[in-house]
């Protein structure tokens, strides 16, 4: 019973905790804004627009060369900074991390910014992206509504955008609930057939 109760609440925990990864490779890939709701965000949310581009579209740029899954990366039109992406839960979300790579510049910088309800919660420090290979930022940050990008330089391009949405991550209480349940009737169960 008790190999039974361990496998269950792994299960549960495992289940309820993996990430969502948007590769973008779904979306049309010319230049297009990427539609709202895609993967639960709204991708327009700021003064820049998001589009996704085909990784062959402009051959040997930065969003040939950071396409981490093969198909799409988003960009940022106009090489905005700004670039704003809210969540259309109800709740919040993890932000784990994404790739990116400098579209045309050889290098530049970029930030990122947390939010929940209008608040700014989180800042990142500067990373430095290139055009040749992309660049894994891991911020993992929880309990956010929206993710604001920052650059300095022009277009950059964006794949494998990782979160975890609250709503599939239960609380420490949940678990210690079930697991309670299951302890109990084990208990149950041993006495019954002692």
């Amino acid at each position: 019973m008790k190999r039974l109760l361990l496998a269950a609440t792994l299960a549960f925990a495992a289940s309820s905790v993996s990430a969502t990864v948007l590769n973008f490779d779904d979306l049309a890939g010319g230049t297009e804004q990427v539609p709202f709701g895609y993967g639960g965000f709204d991708w327009q949310a700021g003064s820049t627009n998001l589009g996704a581009i085909g990784e062959g579209f402009h051959p040997g740029s930065g969003y040939d060369n950071g396409t981490v899954s093969p198909g799409n990366t988003i960009f940022n039109y106009y090489g905005s900074s700004g670039a704003k992406i809210n969540w259309l839960g109800t709740d919040t979300f993890t932000f784990n991390g994404a790739y990116l790579t400098a579209a045309w510049d050889s290098t530049q910088e970029v930030s990122f910014a947390g939010f929940n309800d209008g608040v700014q919660i989180f800042t990142s420090s500067s990373y430095t992206i290139n055009n040749q290979t992309p660049l894994w930022i891991s911020l993992d940050w929880a309990g956010i509504d929206s993710i604001q990008i920052f650059n300095n330089g022009s277009h950059w391009a964006l794949d494998d955008f990782t979160f975890n949405g609250t709503t599939d991550v239960p609380e420490t209480s949940s678990l210690m609930l079930l697991g309670l349940g299951l302890l109990g009737l084990g208990l149950a169960r041993r006495r019954k057939a002692a």
